[in-house]
């Protein structure tokens, strides 16, 4: 008998339930047999003295043979019940592993076609209890995995062109340089300085992207008041906000509670928030940057009168890439990772970060980080 027959679960279970009714049936057997005999051979004793007492004519003889003959009946009868129990325990045994095992079977047998790329898989298996639950998580679990497959493949094609733009463009004015069609004078490579400053920008947001997600990005944790630290980042886009006609104010109490937080890191937290909502406010239009405390920690809203976004949008407006507006470009949309690099920025200190919004009436952007130790 080979060891892959006896490794396998189905032969476990049905052995070990052809053990324990084996077991059982001859403890029971045991038993019985020496507790009747006993019994019955006090139940003859007594009678045989009472026959003597009585003047009765049966002899030691016969009371003997009565015994031989009741316990001869007795183990018969022990060892037909226990055979019959023993099979019963057999049938009972493999129909228990076969609904044991058969889900179990359809667990493997799915998680194989997954472990070859197959994310579709679901396995039904029904019912209730542990094994429901094993096949409730298997198909959670195929399910993210297909969809962080389909993740990383947008993720690599939206790489892909958010960098084939600029190029393109560096390659264009390059060789049409080369070639005379256009003079490089300063107009021109001041605009293919433009270029390679936003292929920067998009390969430094893609670094600290991935090293937020893998957990490798250092931070320095101190004691901040984010209420004066959004007053320091909004001064810091004054020029644009006065180039756009947009107000922006900063509301808070001066005594709030400080926070936990990497400064520089949180500050760019708030740097891609702002500068989403410039982009998104037309000109004359206002935003208010609010810091509120509560018992744990501190929140910033800020909040724009930007065209709005729509429920449809507002679940994806975190990921990757996404722009509510699709319409915009690179150059006045950003490139797609600001809101992504928040997410992961105020996560990786234990914070909390969300989005309402209602469409043609602005929107909100808050983010809560624990108070400092």
């Amino acid at each position: 008998m080979s060891s892959s027959f006896l490794n396998r679960l189905s032969t476990r279970l049905t052995a070990a339930f052809i053990f324990s009714a084996v077991l059982g049936v001859v403890l029971v057997a045991i038993l019985t047999y020496r507790y009747t005999s006993s019994d019955f051979s006090t139940f003859l004793t007594n009678m045989q003295g009472m026959q003597g007492m009585m003047g009765g004519m049966m002899g030691d003889q016969t009371f003997a043979q009565v015994e031989q003959d009741f316990l001869g009946s007795l183990r018969q009868t022990l060892w037909i019940t226990g055979i019959s129990g023993v099979v019963i325990a057999i049938a009972l045994g493999a129909v228990f592993t076969r609904q044991i095992v058969a889900p179990l079977g359809k667990v493997a047998a799915a998680a194989g076609r997954v472990a070859k790329g197959n994310f579709k898989q679901k396995v039904n298996i029904g019912g209730a209890g542990e094994l429901d639950q094993l096949g409730q998580a298997f198909n959670s679990m195929a399910a993210t995995l297909e969809r962080d497959q389909q993740l990383r493949r947008n993720m690599v094609a939206d790489i892909a062109h958010e960098l084939r733009t600029p190029l393109t463009v560096l390659q264009g004015n390059v060789e049409a340089m080369l070639d005379g069609f256009i003079p490089a004078d300063n107009a021109h490579l001041t605009s293919l300085h433009q270029e390679t400053l936003l292929l920067a920008r998009l390969v430094d947001d893609l670094r600290t992207l991935s090293l937020a997600e893998a957990g490798q990005l250092e931070f320095r944790t101190k004691s901040v008041n984010l209420r004066a630290l959004s007053i320091q980042v909004v001064e810091s886009f004054r020029a644009l906000l006065s180039a756009k006609h947009i107000d922006a104010k900063v509301d808070g109490l001066d005594n709030l509670p400080e926070v936990g937080a990497d400064p520089e890191r949180t500050a760019q937290v708030l740097r891609n928030l702002i500068n989403n909502a410039i982009h998104y406010t037309p000109e004359g239009g206002k935003i208010t940057v609010r810091v509120t405390s509560d018992t744990g920690g501190v929140t910033v809203s800020v909040i724009d009168a930007g065209i709005g976004i729509s429920l449809e949008d507002l679940p994806r407006v975190f990921d990757r890439f996404y722009r509510v507006d699709r319409s915009r470009t690179r150059s006045s949309g950003g490139s797609g990772l600001g809101l992504a690099i928040v997410k992961q920025l105020v996560e990786a200190q234990q914070g909390r970060v969300w989005a309402e919004s209602t469409p043609g009436k602005g929107s909100t952007f808050s983010f809560w980080l624990p108070l400092a130790k």
